[in-house]
């Protein structure tokens, strides 16, 4: 598996490195096997296939990351996500989330790693056939600055999983709306038991107020939001996932969802999956 890192020596929890880092795991469970690449070789094997993009979230060292990753390109197989009907090729990235209770300072650096990740996506969506992009928990806010810039990049299908972003972030004037006119379709998978969301989330965000987080309860006002968004989608998946704040990755009715995404089907605007 190919993971390109902004992490300064490829693996800090702090700091951002200079320019994008390149590195091929035969096998992510074991962090310590790798060859070093180069984008030119990503991009390369992208050319004409499509490609998913992974980000994590806040509180992940490398070796997680990677593990992480592994399993979930793993699932993905087995629910037919990968291969000749599917993704040719599927990418980790990797960005200093940090460790412990340093959320503010991880946020602030998740605006920073926007730009690295879309230095990334630039050459991708240019030679592959199409590219999403699949973001877990605040790695939705590195996702959404790196594709809040008008016209400078182009992806197929922004995934929103337990997003860890203030509810209102994507309402018409709030700064990361611009972001979904960079993607066809934009999905927002949300989970109202999510314990972490639930809990942390409120307080740990106290630079947008004392808000909800997207992925715990959906948008503020949904029928807004659709309206004004007429690419955006609101998937429930609170009997699918429960609590579990990285549950759905490892859930069968979203796997089935991404399939139904991946093949272009059409979608009703806000959907309940069932456990």
């Amino acid at each position: 598996m190919i993971v390109v890192s902004c992490r300064r020596h490829f693996d800090s929890n702090r700091r951002l490195a200079p320019a994008l880092q390149v590195r091929e795991y035969p096998d992510p469970a074991r962090s310590g096997d790798w060859r070093a690449a180069t984008l030119d070789d990503l991009i390369g094997r992208a050319a004409g296939r499509r490609v998913c993009v992974l980000v994590h979230g806040y509180n992940n060292a490398l070796s997680a990351i990677l593990e992480a990753y592994g399993e979930l390109h793993g699932r993905m197989a087995d629910a037919g996500l990968t291969g000749p009907d599917g993704y040719g090729l599927v990418a980790g990235f990797a960005w200093p989330g940090f460790t412990g209770p340093e959320y503010p300072a991880a946020r602030a650096t998740a605006n920073r790693a926007g730009l690295h990740l879309r230095a990334l996506l630039q050459p991708l969506a240019a030679a592959a056939a199409a590219v999403d992009v699949e973001a877990h928990s605040l790695g939705a806010r590195v996702a959404l600055s790196a594709l809040r810039k008008q016209d400078a990049v182009r992806i197929g299908c922004l995934r929103l999983l337990a997003a860890a972003v203030d509810y209102s972030i994507l309402d018409p004037g709030r700064v990361f709306h611009s972001s979904l006119e960079s993607c066809a379709r934009a999905v927002v998978y949300h989970s109202r038991r999510d314990r972490t969301l639930r809990r942390a989330y409120p307080v740990g965000d106290l630079a947008d107020g004392i808000q909800q987080a997207l992925g715990c309860i959906g948008p503020r006002r949904p029928a807004r939001a659709l309206a004004a968004c007429p690419n955006l989608y609101i998937v429930d998946c609170t009997a699918a996932v429960g609590d579990d704040h990285s549950g759905y990755r490892k859930s069968a009715a979203c796997l089935a969802h991404w399939r139904r995404l991946l093949a272009g089907a059409p979608l009703p605007r806000t959907e309940t999956l069932a456990p």
